[in-house]
């Protein structure tokens, strides 16, 4: 068993996807006569919360398509179909990969140099399967440990399990085992309930939200986390 390992979040954490879902949401409005903007802050926060929803398994996708149909007010278009909409929906997320992902400023370096270093590496994000593998494909090429996404493994953040699932991949100990992601309550606050060290990558001025677990230690960009391991 390794008595240190670091795992991480991806979106925000170890590259950026530009809003891909959304984007992809107004690529499908358009192609159905209905073009919305998507950066509108109606419109994104309606196309948030059917994500929202789908990201932590509340519905599946032939679901959020219906709800997403019905904001566009295309609900009388009894031909279109929420299972053929959901995949075209991922047809256009796969396709939007290549021209919208891009890894987060010293990720690659900061993996290389952890396993160089022979401290095991993992990915635990949430989100659909497929589109996430794709992504950190793009960002970050060939990544040396497991990839543990939501919807394959059955389990989301925060929950326990899904950090337990980590645990178990890393062979790692809760004790000595990192965990460093952007999102106070599913990763940092998930991480730490579990007995996890974790790290929040943010702005170091960010407040932290009142009521959840505190992080183990702030950084505010990649690079600074290998020392900050190694020096358990």
């Amino acid at each position: 068993m390794s008595e240190v390992a670091v795992g991480f979040d991806f979106d925000h954490t170890l590259g950026f996807d530009n809003h891909l879902e959304h984007i992809a949401f107004g690529r499908l409005a358009a192609e159905l006569g209905a073009p919305i903007d998507v950066h509108e802050p109606a419109q994104h926060a309606a196309i948030e919360f059917e994500l929202a929803a789908f990201r932590s398994a509340e519905i599946p996708m032939e679901a959020m398509m219906a709800g997403f149909v019905a904001t566009l007010q295309l609900g009388e278009r009894r031909s279109l179909n929420s299972s053929a909409l959901a995949e075209r929906y991922r047809e256009i997320c796969y396709a939007l990969v290549d021209e919208l992902v891009h890894p987060v400023h010293g990720a690659v370096e900061c993996i290389m140099e952890l396993a160089a270093s022979n401290i095991p590496v993992g990915i635990l994000t949430n989100g659909w399967s497929l589109l996430q593998e794709r992504k950190i494909a793009r960002a970050l090429g060939a990544f040396p440990g497991p990839i543990l996404v939501s919807a394959k493994i059955g389990a989301y953040k925060p929950s326990a399990e899904a950090f337990r699932l980590l645990e178990t991949a890393l062979g790692c100990g809760a004790s000595g085992l990192w965990y460093v992601g952007d999102n106070p309550q599913a990763d940092i606050d998930g991480a730490r309930a579990y007995g996890l060290r974790a790290v929040w990558l943010c702005d170091l001025t960010a407040p932290y939200p009142e009521g959840l677990k505190p992080p183990s230690a702030r950084i505010d960009h990649l690079e600074a986390l290998p020392a900050l391991v190694r020096g358990t």
